[in-house]
């Protein structure tokens, strides 16, 4: 309880912290939106028969040990608590029950947002890691403005590839025709200002630090407008708190001899450990790790995915009956990040989903036949994600799938 104590006297003491708690209830609130707008996201995928887990645990059937009504009431609790926390926290002077309150619907939001890979977004990402800072690690002042400056220096560099540097995705989401060369400058000027122009939110000099802050924030509104409405709308809420934030240190110096000797300054020695681990995660692309590497692997989870694909797949899917041999395709149930069309992992996650499907359906269904081939567009090379004769034995886990061989033997 001390360290609950700790954080909240921290907020207590500052008005920019106490908008920010207000804020990222706000964004919890919109991510229940998009949610309930999915046909209530958390909710269909649990009430499905195969569950899509995490790559950290590939056997989640422990997650879903909740019965359907609890899971309920925790769904619609998660919007109720963080609406009274957004209410509390931006509208009066009760910061205890607005942290509280915030600390409880974060507990929902982590039950309802694990026990599916399908509800992992990079908007879940910031929201989840930015309010778990703002509740644990002390030092607030320097960590979160550290944390939303580097979520957008990460996004310029997810941006800094060829996908999206051609501009095609600017041409897709803009409602009017627009030269290829104009889209092109677009997502350069995106990376560099996402990169550059966030940095320099950490100069003390009012002139770059206002500079930096209007051109995210009319970059962030011109995106709102071209439908990324979730994004946008965090991006802006972000840029908010830095302003207050940014206003509140100008307008008067710490009480600094009140704070040495009533109550120390907190170390930043947490925070640093967090900021470390999050650019581990952000740099990992750019290191040369083998595919396989279980480093590699969980750092993954943590990186912030790029908006444009940067690999291309190719995948032949065989359904194995009985008495003939179907070719298939297998295609995902929910749209997904262009990023994430390729991911090896999650079709891993579909032939098996597939395979219950499939026998639930067809009494003669035998097993799934699938190789898949995928080829870098940044590095121009290709690989052999997998090739399997029988995806649906029940020894095949995706830590053994590049051991297994097309000569396996289907189990009868």
């Amino acid at each position: 309880m001390e360290l609950l104590r700790s954080n909240l006297w921290e907020i207590k003491k500052s008005g920019s912290l106490k908008t920010l708690g207000g804020l990222l209830a706000l964004f919890h609130l919109l991510q229940f939106y998009f949610w309930w707008d999915g046909g209530h996201l958390p909710l269909k995928y649990v009430r499905e028969g195969q569950p899509m887990c995490w790559s950290w645990f590939e056997n989640c059937a422990w997650l879903r040990v909740i019965p359907f009504g609890l899971l309920d009431s925790i769904y619609y609790g998660y919007a109720a608590l963080m609406l009274i926390a957004a209410l509390v926290l931006l509208a009066t002077d009760w910061v205890a029950l607005g942290f509280y309150t915030l600390f409880a619907g974060l507990l929902f939001a982590f039950t309802l947002y694990f026990q599916d890979l399908r509800l992992s977004s990079n908007e879940g990402y910031f929201i989840l890691f930015m309010t778990t800072a703002f509740l644990l690690v002390p030092s607030k002042h320097r960590l979160m403005r550290r944390l939303v400056v580097s979520f957008f220096i990460a996004e310029g560099l997810a941006q800094a590839s060829p996908d999206w540097l051609n501009g095609s995705w600017y041409m897709e989401h803009l409602s009017f025709p627009i030269h290829i060369k104009l889209a092109e400058w677009l997502a350069a000027l995106s990376a560099i200002l996402h990169m550059i122009g966030a940095a320099a939110l950490l100069f003390r000099d009012g002139r770059f630090f206002w500079t930096s802050w209007i051109g995210l924030f009319i970059f962030e509104c011109a995106h709102l407008y071209m439908g990324e409405l979730l994004a946008s709308a965090l991006g802006m809420g972000a840029l908010l708190y830095l302003a207050l934030d940014e206003l509140e240190l100008r307008k008067a110096e710490r009480e600094y001899l009140y704070q040495s000797f009533i109550r120390p300054e907190p170390s930043f020695l947490w925070g640093g450990i967090l900021l470390a681990f999050f650019w581990s995660a952000q740099l990992m692309p750019f290191l040369s790790l083998p595919r396989e590497s279980r480093v590699k692997n969980f750092l993954n989870v943590w990186t912030i995915h790029p908006k444009a694909a940067h690999e291309e797949c190719e995948q032949k899917t065989y359904a194995v009956y009985n008495r003939r041999i179907e070719e298939i395709d297998v295609e995902p149930k929910v749209e997904r990040q262009p990023a994430m069309y390729c991911n090896v992992y999650l079709r891993y996650l579909d032939l098996k989903a597939l395979c219950t499907h499939l026998k639930e359906k067809d009494p003669e269904f035998q097993t799934i036949s699938s190789v898949m081939q995928v080829r870098s567009l940044r590095q121009k090379s290709a690989y052999r994600a997998f090739e399997v004769k029988d995806f649906c034995s029940e020894d095949l886990t995706f830590k053994k799938l590049g051991e297994v061989q097309w000569t396996m033997n289907p189990v009868k």
